[in-house]
């Protein structure tokens, strides 16, 4: 392409991204995300997979169906091959890539869900809270800074899994719309991969416990992961559903180390998970008071369950590394524009007077560090998106 490297390719995209972005009006911020997102598609569609990837398995997957027809597809399930009779909606995923031209569309089309998706959350989060031109831009490099594109390329499962749920729940917590149709996205995401059963469960606990907060719920997502680990266990042992018996397996390899991971890649995910968590402190205030916060306090508690659910999940690195990688990312960007915003808004009506001279102490803190978590919030973009270029997985990403 162009006679640029891939990851060359990749850099020039989030310059097109960034130069459009900024030649934009502010109401047509649609057009450099559409842009970025088709880019970023037709990107993996010309990448190649690595020897160890599970894409080469699929691609393989394909070209049997692709070859055999139905036929193949049925056999799968009739003999319980990939786990096909259980996760359904990748196998009829896979099949309808079957009928295209190149197994090269099952990347590329995944890319785009998953980006076209996040980038959708940011868009409507943005019309939705009166977000302006700048706290957009920061939101969503901080998402590109940070997900992990060749991950989301080569394990396609994960990712596009995750993505299904996440937008589901931005318009089932935040919208409060189509909310019969995210239950849908919720099921055909956990049909994608089991992992999404434990977003679609921290979903739901935000639901149940909307109005309620204390250490002891805290306590139970910290120790979340073991006493769920159990009762799936529990489950696949004492009933005949495959489902259960297949999210046992990945429950047992998942808790089988015990121990903290200390190698950059895992340190990397741990250091957005405590950069994300610093942000959330910081704009609580504005996410549950003000004049959006009966939508906000949904956002707010969603993404204090994730947090509290990581800290119980440190020692899993795959459980952990799966949401830092595939939501943080997101609801990072997203919780802190809004926030942002939100602070703004309120520095506007109320001016500065009245921070300098009456506020409680604890807002007008807030309010004087505004510029020194703007400044620090660039800083950790900057450099992340620098070691995503330089040091993660994307490093990879290669042609012919």
């Amino acid at each position: 392409m162009l006679a640029l490297t891939a990851i060359e390719c990749f850099i020039a995209i989030i310059a097109i991204y960034i130069l459009i972005y900024w030649l934009t009006p502010r109401k047509h911020s649609w057009v450099p995300m559409l842009v970025v997102v088709v880019l970023l598609a037709v990107l993996a569609y010309h990448v190649v997979p690595n020897d160890t990837d599970d894409l080469n398995r699929y691609y393989t997957q394909i070209d049997y169906m692709r070859e055999l027809g139905y036929d193949y597809l049925q056999k799968c399930f009739d003999q319980h091959l990939y786990e096909w009779d259980t996760y359904r909606v990748c196998a009829y995923y896979f099949y309808f890539i079957s009928k295209l031209s190149s197994d090269n569309w099952l990347p590329a089309i995944t890319i785009f869900i998953v980006y076209g998706l996040m980038m959708l959350i940011m868009y409507k989060a943005a019309n939705r809270f009166n977000i302006n031109k700048g706290y957009l831009f920061l939101g969503t490099m901080f998402f590109l800074a940070t997900y992990w594109y060749y991950d989301t390329y080569s394990g396609i499962r994960n990712g596009l899994a995750f993505a299904i749920i996440l937008a589901c729940a931005y318009y089932h917590l935040v919208e409060r719309k189509h909310i019969p149709i995210c239950f849908i996205g919720y099921l055909c995401a956990c049909l994608i991969h089991g992992a999404g059963v434990i977003l679609v469960v921290l979903v739901l606990l935000t639901v149940i416990t909307l109005n309620n907060s204390g250490k002891f719920l805290n306590f139970l997502l910290i120790f979340g992961l073991t006493v769920g680990g159990a009762g799936i266990k529990l489950l696949a042992e004492y009933t005949d559903i495959v489902f259960f018996q297949s999210i046992a397996g990945r429950v047992d390899r998942n808790l089988a180390s015990g121990s903290l991971y200390t190698q950059t890649l895992y340190l990397v995910n741990i250091s957005i998970f405590v950069f994300v968590s610093i942000i959330l402190i910081y704009v609580s205030y504005y996410l549950t008071n003000g004049e959006y916060s009966h939508d906000l306090k949904r956002l707010y508690k969603f993404t204090s369950i994730i947090i509290y659910f990581l800290v119980g999940s440190i020692l899993s690195e795959l459980i952990f590394m799966r949401i830092t990688r595939w939501i943080l990312p997101v609801l990072g960007g997203l919780i802190f524009m809004i926030g942002m915003q939100m602070q703004s808004n309120q520095i506007q009506k109320e001016g500065m007077t009245f921070y300098k001279y009456f506020a409680p102490a604890k807002e007008a803190v807030r309010v004087k560090t505004k510029s020194i978590i703007i400044f620090l919030f660039v800083v950790y973009t900057s450099i992340h998106l620098w070691y995503l270029i330089n040091g993660s997985s994307l490093t990879w990403l290669h042609f012919d």
